[in-house]
């Protein structure tokens, strides 16, 4: 009789810590692949952008560069640890605990990332309704979740390792992602109540464009607020990495958003058929005075209609 050969020896069984640690490297992969991707999306987003807003206020356009730039750098920082616990460290289960560069990836670049676009929504809020009760609230949550993912940085920086959890870090955590979740609740209730209210003044077709905007409000807020929401309740519960799905990504969601309200401009303009003051006055715009919104719309072309804003 042959004998296989391949014989199972308990010696090579995985020992107990790699086993339990393999559970929480599996959700961090995930989440760097998902973080690649959403950069491709937002790389194409930006390119859209620059072919069709080129007359857009250079203050704007500053902060649509440098939120991209710090995408970049926020994807590039993960991807290093992912070199550290996958590559340079193959085989050694030390170095799956290492944070390394999380204390800047994931808290400090996704909260400045956060927080700039919740910033804008609240200037535009502002523009758009005059309200600064809705404005100013948002922007106090928005620093106040800034402030979290400080703090959180400082726990990582000081804690650089996994199974340390350091007395306040959760405290911490929880003011970060329920302050973000929080603020994106209130930026997308405030716009869809006061669009809304602007729809009641609608006639004709700007019915259809005002619906487009609450939805389009509704559904990018839900998605950075569910997202935020879905960090937090996996870290305080679930000890095996899932939050790192969520966390590391953060970041993508919000300058995507960012990105879908700017780029919408082309089809807002289109269903808007030569009448752009209906646009600025639904708080459309991205200057909030002495702006004019220029659009030319060729019907004969397959070029999209250049919707820009210019001082």
């Amino acid at each position: 009789m042959i004998s296989s050969g391949c014989e199972f020896s308990p010696s090579l069984a995985l020992p107990p810590n790699l086993t339990k640690k393999r559970n929480s490297a599996g959700p961090r992969l995930v989440g760097l692949i998902f973080n690649w991707g959403l950069l491709g999306v937002l790389t194409t987003q930006l390119y859209v952008y620059y072919l069709n807003f080129p007359k857009d206020r250079k203050s704007i356009k500053i902060i649509v560069y440098a939120l991209y730039i710090l995408d970049w750098t926020q994807t590039c920082l993960a991807t290093y640890d992912a070199f550290q616990w996958y590559v340079w460290g193959w085989g050694d289960v030390e170095m799956l605990y290492g944070l390394y560069t999380s204390f800047l990836n994931v808290p400090i670049c996704s909260s400045i990332i956060g927080a700039a676009v919740q910033i804008f929504f609240a200037w535009r809020i502002h523009t758009f309704s005059r309200s600064r009760t809705a404005a100013a609230l948002i922007v106090v949550l928005a620093l106040l979740q800034l402030g979290g993912g400080t703090a959180v940085a400082w726990f990582l920086h000081n804690y650089p390792d996994e199974r340390t959890r350091a007395p306040g870090l959760k405290q911490a955590v929880g003011i970060r992602l329920g302050g973000s979740a929080v603020v994106d609740i209130v930026i997308a209730g405030s716009m869809t109540y006061y669009l809304l209210r602007s729809k009641e003044q609608a006639i004709g077709h700007m019915n259809n464009v005002v619906t487009r905007l609450v939805r389009l409000t509704v559904e990018t807020g839900t998605l950075t607020a569910v997202a935020a929401t879905i960090d937090l309740i996996f870290f305080l519960t679930v000890h095996n990495g899932l939050h790192q799905v969520s966390g590391v990504i953060l970041g993508k969601l919000y300058t995507n958003t960012l990105l879908v309200i700017f780029n919408n401009r082309m089809i807002m303009a289109n269903k808007s058929l030569y009448q752009p003051e209906v646009l600025s006055n639904l708080g459309f715009d991205i200057e909030g005075r002495h702006t004019t919104i220029s659009t030319d719309v060729q019907l004969s072309s397959r070029v999209p209609p250049s919707f820009s804003v210019t001082k």
